[in-house]
């Protein structure tokens, strides 16, 4: 398996995020049991409802989490690759690609039941690779973008129903789009994917999609409406631009760095902005004025490195123009997503030096900090014992450094997430530093600080699953205007033999999780009764007490974490055994 760190499914925003801790001591946590595996497990995965899933060359398999006991098996889908899998977050079912041809003409997709292992249905309509995937829960529908292979390839989309798998709709898209090196692919078999774009966004009538300028297609018979199109990427950076965002009879797109408005019905170009740079990967409209954050760091997709583009900042326009209200560029470095305060009339980002609240209310191309806020703490008792000061690490080694002040003994971290919690508090999360913000007050509530295993991995491990978790910030304020989400009820799961099941495992999962609090579980090192070394530190997102913990008994670990039910599932050595640990 590769030696990486896998996301799970979490309630909001905040999803698993490797990060690193060190404790003085601790006591032991608990194993709940092993399962012998048929051979070399190659990847890992904690369901939306709670389940545990693995996929080795020998088949799928789905493991009882309480247990530990074979649940279900489909020794039929043989040697499926973790980029071949995709859950339909908040639906019961796993999507399984099986690809075939030399240059994959042809996919013949199983949607997996995910409480019995059963099929719910297949289709071999699909052309290519899937390239992307695009849930759309309120039409019982889900659309599978599909393309030919590698560098620019031409694209087609097909819409299917959800509960049964029947065609919806299929779609030519005739312009062609750049693809994507998959971040789960295999380097002797490298699979081209689209998710370096930004993703689709769809209301009751249409769904825009913006792989190679903006297109809009009837949401319910795939006819296209209008399109625009134009050059979206910079070179092979990765989101780089912000998704689709509708208001009214205007449409706003974001490509190279340029805002585009168009007219909604007739997809007429209304405006361009000026040029801004590399990226706005991230757009709000706020008041009739339209917000961007310009640059920052993105991901090269070819290479696997972090690069740092400039202009790095906020920029106002006025949604009638285009025109430049205001423009700020005094972020230091490196810039977070935006968070949206209207209460405070302000707009929260953070750089490698201060959090700012940018005033929603400035005006004559004047740009006003509401207030600022040094990134500069007192250790807690239990940590240095020293004030340290969050700098900006050199990009280096495919992640942001990790080099240590002389002085603090502090990692150079800055800030690369802002993620707003439900008791009013903003996380504010780097690599190796977490922190709870009071915007209210303007002060921080609690401040933890962590020091990184002996990995030679870990740097862009910790540095790529914050960066995911920067994104899924944004795209879920990006996609309020999409009509549906996750968290709706949809008639057609009764059409599901086992969605009674599903449901009741949802909603004990997510009972329990307002009962304990939410947690964040990071990659760190750990010392404990049972000896020193890379473990897993729980942090509670309310208290920012570090109270959970499991040490790993080897230095490079593969485990995937269910953040809700504080279990750690391992890989061990021998790549044939799992385990299933309680987080204490």
């Amino acid at each position: 398996m590769k030696k990486t760190i896998l996301a799970v499914a979490a309630v909001a925003a905040w999803s698993l995020m490797p990060g690193v801790w060190s404790l003085s001591a601790a006591s032991p946590s608990s194993e709940m049991w092993k399962h012998n595996a048929p051979d070399d497990v190659k990847w890992m995965k904690v369901t939306f409802a709670g389940g545990f899933v693995y996929g080795c060359d020998s088949g799928i398999y789905g493991l009882d989490p309480a247990t530990g006991n074979v649940a279900w098996k489909r020794e039929d889908l043989k040697k499926i690759p973790e980029a071949n899998i995709e859950e339909l977050e908040g639906y019961p079912i796993l999507l399984v690609a099986q690809n075939t041809g030399n240059i994959s003409t042809q996919t013949h997709l199983v949607a997996v039941d995910l409480v019995s292992g059963e099929t719910a249905w297949e289709t071999e309509k699909a052309k290519g690779m899937i390239a992307d995937v695009v849930p759309l829960y309120s039409k019982d529908m889900v659309l599978l973008v599909t393309a030919g292979s590698g560098g620019r390839a031409k694209l087609d989309l097909l819409a299917v129903s959800m509960s049964t798998g029947a065609v919806k709709w299929e779609a030519g898209f005739e312009d062609k789009a750049d693809m994507y090196k998959a971040a789960k692919s295999s380097n002797f078999f490298p699979k081209f994917d689209l998710r370096g774009h930004a993703k689709p966004t769809a209301d009751n009538e249409a769904i825009y999609l913006a792989y190679a300028g903006l297109h809009k297609y009837d949401i319910n018979t795939g006819k296209l409406l209008w399109k625009s199109a134009f050059d979206v990427t910079e070179k092979t950076l990765a989101r780089t631009n912000a998704s689709p965002l509708v208001s009214g009879n205007m449409v706003y797109s974001s490509a190279k760095g340029v805002v585009r408005a168009f007219d909604k019905n007739s997809g007429a170009l209304l405006w361009s902005s000026a040029d801004y740079g590399a990226g706005i990967a991230q757009m709000e409209l706020v008041n009739g004025v339209l917000y961007g954050r310009m640059g920052g760091v993105f991901l090269n997709a070819a290479g696997g490195d972090y690069e740092k583009k400039t202009p790095i900042g906020v920029v106002a326009l006025d949604i009638k123009t285009g025109q430049a209200r205001w423009k700020y560029e005094g972020a230091k470095e490196t810039i977070t997503n935006m968070v949206v305060l209207p209460e405070l009339s302000a707009v929260l980002i953070a750089d490698a030096k201060n959090l700012t609240g940018l005033s929603l209310d400035a005006e004559g191309n004047k740009v006003k900090e509401a207030f600022q806020v040094p990134l500069e703490f007192k250790m807690k008792s239990s940590g240095a014992g020293k004030a340290a000061k969050i700098g900006f690490g050199a990009l280096r080694g495919g992640a942001l450094g990790v080099a240590k002040a002389a002085s603090t003994s502090a990692p150079l971290d800055p800030p690369i997430a802002l993620l707003p919690r439900g008791n009013d508090l903003i996380v504010v999360r780097g690599t190796q530093h977490a922190m709870g913000f009071d915007p209210k007050t303007k002060t921080i509530k609690w401040f933890e600080k962590a020091d990184p295993p002996g990995m030679s991995t870990f740097n862009k491990i910790a540095t790529s699953a914050i960066f995911a978790t920067m994104y899924l910030a944004e795209t879920q304020r990006a996609a309020s205007t999409q009509f549906g989400t996750s968290a709706n009820d949809d008639a057609n799961r009764e059409r599901f033999k086992t969605a009674g099941q599903w449901e009741s495992a949802v909603s004990k999962r997510f009972s329990k999780t307002n009962a304990t609090g939410s947690y964040s579980y990071m990659l760190s090192d750990v010392k404990t009764s049972d000896g020193k070394g890379p473990g897993i530190t729980g942090v509670n997102l309310d208290t920012g007490e570090a109270d959970r913990f499991v040490l790993f008994g080897d230095r490079e670990p593969e485990y995937v974490v269910d953040e809700i039910a504080g279990v750690v599932y391992r890989s061990h050595k021998s790549g044939k055994t799992i385990s299933a640990t309680q987080i204490r």
